[in-house]
């Protein structure tokens, strides 16, 4: 696909390209550089929330990481990216208000999120954790926002848990960040609300077949984080 905008938002880079089809909150795209007729560098692409759609373009925020990122922070005319995959955020109209939680990177997925919940009339909060104020830049994209950084440059001096003054009044939680974040959240809101946590697992294929990207579940065993996932109710994973 033909990148149509790039954007250095603080620490993060957000690219933009065409896509019509539609995009679920929560779902993602596996993305490389293109090279023709084909690359192997990387050899495998990476796995990205989408960040933004507007039924004619779709836009994805990512942070240079490693060598798959800093190639793709560098593409400036085209990009190898899929269909929507995963399962994502599963909404109740009926059950409100509702806080947004993101910590760093994890915030991607919650802009389309809180479009759709506007959209079914569903009044919520959106909450932000980043390191330090320059990730928080992003921030901006979330007015009304609540934004915590772990130095204290921007907003409350904590993490996304202590923006939040009351989670008691909210009777659903969807949540996307690093694991420890996401845990804390969970031991947070027990089992009184609904609650769904979009994980970060490292991803091989983005289909299922390398179960590179499993995370452990309540009943035994495994399942795979970009299938049955990336968001699960948060009861069901044991952790």
């Amino acid at each position: 696909m033909e990148i149509e905008d790039r954007e250095e938002i603080g620490g993060y880079t957000l690219l933009r390209y065409s896509w019509e089809s539609a995009i679920e909150p929560g779902q993602f795209a596996m993305a490389r550089v293109a090279g023709y007729p084909v690359t192997f560098d990387p050899f495998l692409a990476r796995p990205f929330s989408y960040y933004d759609h507007d039924s004619e373009t779709a836009s994805l925020l990512f942070e240079v990481r490693g060598r798959g990122t800093a190639l793709l922070d560098d593409a400036r005319d085209r990009i190898e990216v899929s269909a929507p995959l995963g399962r994502g955020f599963r909404i109740d109209e009926s059950r409100g208000p509702a806080a947004l939680l993101g910590g760093g990177i994890g915030v991607a997925p919650l802009k389309i999120l809180s479009r759709r919940l506007n959209a079914l009339g569903v009044c919520h909060d959106v909450f932000l954790g980043f390191a330090d104020t320059r990730y928080a830049a992003v921030a901006e994209d979330f007015p009304g926002a609540s934004v915590a950084t772990v130095d204290g440059s921007a907003g409350i001096h904590g993490t996304v848990l202590d923006a939040v003054p009351d989670l008691e009044r909210y009777e659903a939680v969807y949540a996307c960040g690093p694991n420890p974040m996401l845990a804390a959240v969970k031991r947070a809101v027990g089992d009184r609300v609904i609650c769904q946590l979009s994980v970060e697992e490292r991803m091989g294929c983005g289909n299922g077949s390398c179960n590179g990207c499993v995370v452990p579940v309540r009943d035994g065993g495994y399942v795979r984080s970009c299938v049955e996932g990336p968001v699960f109710d948060a009861e069901m994973l044991a952790w």
